[in-house]
């Protein structure tokens, strides 16, 4: 049966409510319906009509609250994969194999922003593995090419800058042809200059007035008082002579050769010469001492 007060299910012989302790005596009277009238529902006003209600549904178990509604979780939205991240591998990926630096350095720049964005992100962005992967392929590229393009470039300097003083050298041989050329026309009665210090301005440096001594037709780099016959005067990669074939005794100097060498193995690898026929030739190797006219002409015409 149920308790009339609080409507708690107790046993038939209960004598008070387990719940309100309510005494069952207290339990207000009934009337009995007549025999074959319609029994009349009882309102919420009618005296004792309480405990004849359906008691409120419980739980599974007696005094078991009711569970809270189950709520819905939030729509989660897929992290997106950073665009930086990717751009950053691709790059990384190309560095080490072809381009380099080029590739490796954006790479770098584009992982670092990356991881940057991820971690401020905090979850909603993804791709942290592929820029650190195109992090380390950057890095990687970067020291190939601090590597491979010395490697190739030192060499092709070099052979640059021996190309760039060996044409230096036989355009200098030319124009002291020229310069010879031209002081045996002026000074008929000298021939050819027997030093690379007659064709120069002279001990002063300056020229002020030509002579045959003097005949200011070369600087003074290279015709300066100390280079005389036989003597090595130096500009830039070579040293230079001229070494005359006469004496004044003679009269008009006929022959002559100009020699041009490298001043040591690294700067150039070729000698010039030329004599009165202004043909410069060439060979391998340094010249100690200025060759003879004779040895001169058979060395190779450019």
């Amino acid at each position: 049966m149920f308790c009339f007060k609080c409507g708690a299910s107790m046993p038939d012989d209960s004598k008070t409510c387990p719940k309100c302790a309510t005494p069952v005596e207290a339990m207000p009277a009934v009337g009995t319906p007549q025999t074959g009238a319609t029994p009349t529902p009882s309102t919420p006003s009618s005296p004792g009509s309480a405990w004849l209600n359906a008691p409120p549904a419980q739980g599974q178990y007696p005094g078991q609250a009711q569970p809270y509604p189950r709520q819905v979780q939030p729509y989660q939205q897929t992290p997106q994969t950073d665009g930086k991240a990717v751009a950053s591998l691709i790059l990384g990926i190309l560095s080490p194999f072809c381009l380099f630096a080029l590739t490796g350095i954006p790479a770098v720049i584009l992982g670092h922003l990356s991881r940057s964005t991820i971690e401020k992100s905090r979850g909603r962005m993804q791709g942290g593995g592929m820029a650190l992967a195109g992090l380390i392929l950057g890095y990687i590229g970067i020291g190939f090419s601090l590597l491979v393009i010395p490697a190739i470039m030192i060499p092709n300097l070099m052979r640059a800058r021996i190309s760039a003083n060996e044409s230096q050298a036989a355009n200098t041989v030319r124009t002291i042809d020229v310069s010879q050329m031209t002081y045996s026309t002026t000074y008929p009665d000298k021939g050819y200059a027997q030093s690379l210090a007659v064709l120069g301005p002279g001990a002063s440096g300056q020229c002020s007035q030509a002579s045959a001594d003097n005949a200011c037709l070369i600087d003074n780099t290279l015709g300066n008082a100390s280079c005389t016959s036989g003597a090595w005067c130096t500009k830039s990669a070579y040293r230079y002579s001229i070494r005359s074939a006469c004496t004044t005794e003679e009269g008009a100097c006929k022959e002559y050769v100009i020699v041009a060498t490298p001043v040591n193995p690294a700067a150039a690898t070729k000698s010039f010469c030329s004599t009165s026929d202004a043909i410069v030739r060439y060979r391998f190797g340094m010249m100690p001492t200025p060759p003879s006219a004779e040895d001169c002409a058979r060395w190779s015409p450019i």
